[in-house]
C-alpha cells in the first residue's frame, strides 16, 4: 500500500493515541500493584494479548518463516525486557520518573540507527541527545558527581535505552513483515519472558533480607482479573499493534520525538492526584527533555528541506 500524506497523518494520530494512553499506564499500574506483583501483572496482560493475536492471525500462521524468527524474536525479547524493567522499576520510583526516564530513548535512537544503517547522526541530534540525558538526570534527582540513582530509576533508565534500540530495529527491519504475525510473535515472547521473570524473581532470594526479590502476588478476584485483562488487551495488545504499524511507516527518529507526550500526561495526572509534587527539579528536567524533542523535530524539518533542494 502506497504511503500517502493522509496515511501518514493517520499513523501520527495512532502514535499520539498510544503515547497519551501510555501516559496513564504508570498511574493505573500503581493501582493494580495493590493486588498483583509487577511481573505477574505483565504476565496476565501479555497472556491475554498473545491469545487475542493468535486467534486474529490464525489463518496467517502458515506464512511464518525464518525471517520472522530472526527479526521478531530478538526485538520482541528485548522489548519485553525493557517493558518488564519499567514495570518492576515503577514500584521503587514515582510515575513521573518512570515515564520521563523512558525518554532516554530519544538519546539512543540516532546512535542505534547509525550502527544499523551507517547513517551518521547530525550535530543537532547529538546536541539534543545530550540535553535529553541531562534533563533525565535532573528530573530524577540524580547527581552527576555521585550518580546516586535508586534501583527504580536505574531500571526505568535501562528500559529507555533498550527501548530506543528496539524502536530503531523495528523501523529498520520490520517493514517487510506482516504486522499481525510480527505482533503475535512479539506478544508470545513478551508473555514467555514475563512468566519466566515472575517465576525467577520469586525463586531468587535477596542475600540481605532473605526474601524473594519479588514475591508472586495474584488476587483471584473475578472482577479484578477481568479489569486487568481488559486493561492489558488495550494498553499492551492494541497499543503495541498501533505503535508498531506506525513505526513501519514513520522514521524511528521521528517516532521517538512524540514519546514525551506520555510523560506530559503522566506528570500532569500524577501531580493532580498528589502522587508527585511540582518542583523546580521537575520543571527544569521536563523543560530540558522537551527542548531536546523540539531540537530533534527542527533537525528533521531541516533535513527534509535539504533533500527537496
Amino acid at each position: 500500500m502506497t504511503t500517502t500524506k493522509s496515511n501518514i497523518a493517520i499513523y501520527y494520530v495512532m502514535l499520539l493515541s498510544v503515547t497519551a494512553t501510555w501516559g496513564m499506564d504508570p498511574i493505573i499500574n500503581k493501582y493494580f500493584y495493590k493486588w498483583f506483583s509487577p511481573s505477574m501483572l505483565a504476565t496476565v496482560c501479555t497472556f491475554a494479548s498473545a491469545v487475542l493475536f493468535i486467534i486474529l492471525s490464525a489463518r496467517k500462521l502458515k506464512n511464518l518463516n525464518i525471517d520472522y524468527l530472526k527479526i521478531a524474536v530478538p526485538i520482541s525479547t528485548l522489548n519485553a525486557l525493557a517493558c518488564l524493567s519499567q514495570r518492576i522499576g515503577l514500584q521503587y520510583t514515582t510515575p513521573s520518573s518512570y515515564s520521563f526516564l523512558e525518554k532516554m530513548s530519544v538519546a539512543v535512537v540516532p546512535f542505534a540507527l547509525f550502527f544499523m544503517t551507517g547513517k551518521k547522526p547530525s550535530l543537532m541530534r547529538i546536541f539534543a541527545a545530550i540535553i535529553c540525558l541531562v534533563g533525565c538526570f535532573i528530573f530524577s534527582g540524580a547527581s552527576f558527581a555521585s550518580m546516586n540513582f535508586g534501583i527504580g530509576e536505574i531500571l526505568c533508565a535501562l528500559a529507555g535505552i533498550i527501548g530506543g534500540i528496539c524502536i530503531s530495529a523495528t523501523g529498520v527491519y520490520v517493514k517487510k513483515l506482516d504486522i499481525m504475525l510480527y505482533i503475535t510473535i512479539y506478544m508470545t515472547m513478551y508473555f514467555l519472558t514475563s512468566l519466566a521473570l515472575t517465576v525467577g524473581l520469586n525463586a531468587i532470594t535477596s542475600p540481605v533480607t532473605g526474601e524473594p526479590l519479588e514475591r508472586i502476588r495474584f488476587t483471584p478476584d473475578a472482577g479484578l482479573v477481568t479489569l486487568l485483562v481488559l486493561f492489558g488487551l488495550f494498553t499492551v495488545g492494541i497499543c503495541w499493534l498501533m505503535r508498531t504499524e506506525a513505526v513501519k511507516h514513520i522514521s524511528p527518529a521521528k517516532v521517538v520525538i512524540l514519546s514525551p507526550v506520555s510523560a506530559i500526561v503522566t506528570g500532569v495526572v500524577s501531580c493532580a492526584l498528589g502522587i508527585d509534587k511540582l518542583s523546580i527539579r521537575f520543571a527544569v528536567g521536563a523543560l530540558l527533555i522537551l527542548s531536546a524533542v523540539v531540537i530533534s523535530g527542527l533537525e528533521g524539518n531541516i533535513a527534509l528541506k535539504n533533500r527537496k533542494k
